[in-house]
């Protein structure tokens, strides 16, 4: 279907926590892209020397009920159009996002393709695998997530972005919740965190 506009949202989502959640959110209510799609990484490129903790059908599991629990958590989204691909777990080896994007691309040339990412990874942009090609083929739709406003200075030149700024931030990580699971717990929506501890992940 042409002229599609696709907004990716990727991660080792290792776990998927509640900021994840708020990225989609913002994405679903301040974007007009029609499409989400949740991608986990097989292996992040800048993770290359330690897998995530919990095992690919845990992650998507994890991320199945974090969606159930988004339709709740955000009422207004339920008519959004999101959904869960495994194509970086099935293609395996290193998840390059230039990859997935030349896949999306190659489907639909002419579809508008989005990459939703806190402010956190702004600084890194231009160190992302064939980062040129991302540039000429994304649009960045990056969310607040600290209150640092200098953050925006570290932004590429020549990239198309949409600054996303919500009225909340969300602090919440992964590693936290890596490194002191019980601490960190309501970092996790209530499935995934009953999930966690069913499952006894990151004890």
């Amino acid at each position: 279907m042409s002229g599609n506009r696709i907004a990716i949202l990727g991660g080792s989502f290792d776990p998927v926590h509640l900021g994840h959640l708020f990225l989609l959110h913002c994405a679903v209510s301040m974007t007009d892209y029609t499409k989400f799609i949740l991608i986990p990484a097989k292996l992040s490129n800048f993770k290359q020397g330690s897998s995530p903790l919990a095992s690919d059908r845990c992650r998507l599991e994890m991320l199945s009920l974090a969606l159930q629990d988004y339709r709740e958590i955000y009422p207004q989204d339920r008519e959004a159009d999101i959904v869960i691909s495994d194509m970086e777990i099935s293609r395996g080896g290193v998840s390059y996002t230039s990859d997935t994007v030349r896949f999306f691309r190659e489907s639909d040339p002419s579809a508008q393709i989005g990459l939703v990412m806190g402010d956190d990874h702004v600084g890194g942009l231009s160190r992302w695998h064939d980062f040129g090609y991302l540039r000429d083929n994304v649009e960045f739709l990056i969310c607040r997530r600290s209150g640092d406003d200098g953050i925006w200075k570290d932004l590429p030149e020549n990239i198309r972005y949409k600054k996303l700024e919500p009225s909340e931030l969300a602090p919440q990580s992964s590693s936290a919740v890596r490194a002191d699971r019980d601490a960190n717990l309501d970092y996790l929506s209530q499935r995934v965190r009953e999930y966690v501890r069913a499952n006894n992940l990151y004890s």
